[in-house]
């Protein structure tokens, strides 16, 4: 699944390991952070429960009762009170296509609309405070907000007449473009199918209707701005900053990563990579 999935985090207050910025030279025995008040999961089988734990570096060094973490707190320490609220070991997303999830983050985001109508206000909300005639990207819209289960270009062109449009539908099997978009693909109803792929076809006319099925997506993609290296390691900071903020602090790529690795290197080395990306060994394009 893409980042635009959502997690519930109002029912769960996750510590990560990138919570504390402390100092891992800390010898003083002091925690850098305290969490007190909280119900933790520990995994643990013989003590499943605890009430506080200690941060120090970028480790949990003690988890315990109050009285005993209070026991490692100094003047520097930072003391979180969790107020009862429940605390969980960081999740791991064993499906995510990362970078592409990144910078669907600064992109319109369909995801719960109503209607034709709700995605035609977001996407105007999206335009004008993306002015321009840059491509307008997004994702998430879903088959049951149309009544004939797949979209039509005439819905964009109402809102984008002159700037391409390029939306991914949610599950990843299904993108909808308006005309621009289709022009600038050379996309016309003689355009024979990709392998693998279908352009829906206006029955009459054989006219494409803006759905492509498939690899036809492709035909549309090949033709989008190729992102910069600048643009793609801010795409990746803000997803990896989503990720921690969601209690993400490992995820398995399922593709579009393996061609990134020396980004995922960079930021490594910057200490900017606080989570922990592992490809699937199971893709044929894994490289070991």
């Amino acid at each position: 699944m893409k980042l635009c999935s959502r997690i519930a985090a109002t029912v769960l207050f996750t510590i990560l390991i990138a919570v504390s910025n402390g100092s891992a030279q800390n010898k003083s025995g002091a925690a850098d952070t305290i969490v007190l008040h909280a119900k933790i999961y520990t995994l643990d089988s013989k003590q499943p429960w605890a009430e506080a734990l200690a941060i120090r570096g970028d480790r949990i060094v003690l988890v315990g009762s109050d009285a005993e973490i209070a026991k490692l707190q100094s003047k520097n320490t930072q003391v979180i009170d969790a107020k009862g609220r429940l605390v969980l070991p960081g999740f791991t997303d064993c499906h995510i296509h990362f970078i592409d999830g990144s910078f669907s983050l600064g992109r319109v985001n369909l995801e719960g609309a109503k209607d034709a109508a709700d995605i035609q206000q977001r996407l105007r909300a999206h335009g004008a405070a993306h002015p321009g005639d840059g491509w307008i990207l997004g994702r998430g819209w879903n088959y049951a907000m149309f009544p004939s289960s797949l979209p039509d270009k005439k819905i964009l062109d109402e809102v984008f007449p002159d700037r391409p449009a390029f939306l991914e539908g949610y599950d990843g099997h299904t993108y909808w473009a308006n005309s621009k978009a289709l022009e600038l693909a050379h996309i016309s109803k003689d355009t024979p199918n990709p392998p693998n792929g279908v352009i829906v076809r206006d029955p009459q006319t054989g006219e494409a209707t803006g759905a492509l099925k498939e690899a036809a997506q492709g035909l549309v993609a090949a033709v989008l701005p190729k992102p910069t290296r600048g643009e793609k390691l801010t795409a990746l900071r803000a997803g990896i900053h989503w990720a921690n903020e969601n209690g993400l602090t490992r995820v398995h790529s399922a593709g579009g990563d393996f061609e990134e690795f020396d980004l995922y290197d960079e930021l490594l080395r910057l200490g900017d990579l606080t989570l922990i990306d592992v490809t699937d060994r199971h893709d044929p394009d894994f490289r070991k």
